[in-house]
């Protein structure tokens, strides 16, 4: 994706900051909404499985309601998933400008497996549809064989494509989650900015791997409170209490699991972080990190161990917390390894904007102040009204009534007049800043004789 970098241009210091926090936002807009597609597809397809095979409606009832609870409409997809994942890609692109790192082309890969994932979800939801419609048909009503033999072909393809679709919806939208995180690992860590970073080498990092088996567990996890929230708080009039126990059931113990198994992996991934990548500031990340973590299991605990579901909505808060201090020390290692990085973009955007302007013919005016450069390189030696290294002001300067260019020119080019004091250093001065000491100087001295 060398285009990329061909159409992105350096930015200021702020705008750099501006891209940090909207990678902030974008992240936290992109991971919760991958983590519970992942979830909700992953038990859909498994309760679907289990259904099938065991013939029991509640499974199945319970599989097409899971596809249905995110996959609202497209829209809802296209803004929480395919925007904030190109926004990254773009992002990226401007932060890395320039750097040993490019993950544009991965980026970009995974955007695509996004909508194709997303695509093959879409199929497995409305296969479910065309499914129930299948079943209200009555193969008698049919009076000609050849619209019933069209009839039962179209129903195989479906119950075909209806079997296939979420498993290979699921697999590429995980794929696609693994792209994204491995990106981000490399991202934080500099050290590994100007080696081999082809996509091979990034599935199959360890730390690609280990924090994916985290942000499994945390998807498992989150989408069993987005179960619990779902029917129990906004659609418990909906269903009878058998299925709800079922529900219930599978809900709390999911959840009790995972949340248990999440803290253990995101210690490891943290200990499998590299050196550059850690800072003070990240270990109190970390430590909020678990705190919360714990949190989510004591609510899991308790929900499980009472069989209540009161607390599905505060559990689902506070996962939504969690996420959010999660990619804010994600976002803490990227700022830390990449200060280097960041000061060279500014310095590029210097470059480039004062090219810009002398190519636009535009002269940026600098202010030269006389009183500054006096106090800075003469009020060492000189003084108005006494001899200190220099003489005094107030009995040379009468010699340069009327004669400015002569001053100017001493100032520019000094040279030894008086044989009983040592001769002034030249400072190095430009002509206007020579020509403003000079006015000032003399002005100085002209209002000291009123």
């Amino acid at each position: 994706m060398d285009i990329l970098q061909n159409i992105v241009y350096p930015q200021s210091s702020t705008h750099i900051q501006l891209l940090e926090y909207l990678l902030f936002v974008t992240l936290l807009i992109l991971l919760p909404y991958l983590s519970v597609m992942i979830g909700t597809t992953f038990f859909s397809v498994m309760h679907f499985s289990k259904g099938k095979r065991s013939g029991n409606r509640k499974h199945l009832i319970f599989s097409r309601e899971l596809i249905d609870i995110f996959t609202v409409n497209k829209g809802l997809s296209f803004s929480l998933g395919i925007i904030p994942m190109l926004s990254i890609m773009l992002i990226m692109g401007q932060l890395l400008l320039h750097s040993d790192l490019n993950v544009n082309g991965q980026l970009f890969f995974a955007l695509i497996l996004l909508v194709i994932g997303l695509i093959y979800i879409y199929t497995f939801k409305y296969s479910f549809r065309l499914k129930n419609i299948f079943n209200l048909i009555n193969k008698s009503d049919f009076t000609e064989s050849s619209l019933l033999k069209e009839y039962e072909g179209l129903q195989k393809s479906n119950s075909k494509l209806l079997s296939k679709s979420g498993y290979i919806g699921l697999l590429i939208i995980a794929f696609a989650a693994i792209i994204l995180i491995g990106v981000l690992q490399i991202v934080a860590d500099s050290s590994k900015w100007a080696s081999d970073n082809s996509l091979v080498n990034i599935l199959f990092s360890t730390n690609t791997i280990l924090y994916f088996l985290f942000y499994l567990a945390f998807s498992f996890s989150i989408t069993s409170a987005a179960i619990i929230f779902k029917y129990f708080k906004t659609e418990s009039k909906k269903h009878n209490q058998d299925y709800l126990d079922f529900v219930k059931s599978f809900a709390l113990k999911t959840g009790l699991i995972f949340t248990f198994i999440q803290p253990l992996l995101f210690v490891i991934t943290v200990l499998s972080s590299s050196k550059s990548s850690l800072s003070f500031s990240i270990f109190i990340a970390v430590g909020i990190v678990l705190t919360f973590m714990l949190i989510v299991s004591i609510m899991f605990y308790i929900m499980y161990k009472e069989s209540k579901t009161n607390l599905g909505g505060s559990t689902v808060l506070v996962f939504l917390i969690l996420i959010s201090v999660i990619i804010y020390k994600d976002q803490l290692a990227i700022q830390r390894t990449s200060i280097l990085q960041k000061e060279n973009l500014t310095k590029e955007y210097q470059l480039f904007a004062t090219q810009i302007k002398e190519k636009a013919g535009i002269t940026e005016i600098v202010e030269i102040n006389g009183e500054d450069i006096y106090n800075a390189k003469c009020i060492a030696c000189h003084r108005f009204d006494s001899q200190l290294v220099g003489p005094a002001y107030n009995s040379v300067l009468p010699k340069y009534e009327g004669k400015r260019a002569d001053l100017v020119d001493f100032i520019l080019n000094p040279r030894k007049i008086n044989p009983d004091l040592p001769a002034m250093p030249n400072q190095g001065l430009k002509p206007k800043e020579a020509e403003a000491i000079a006015d000032y100087i003399v002005k100085t001295y002209q209002n000291m004789q009123k």
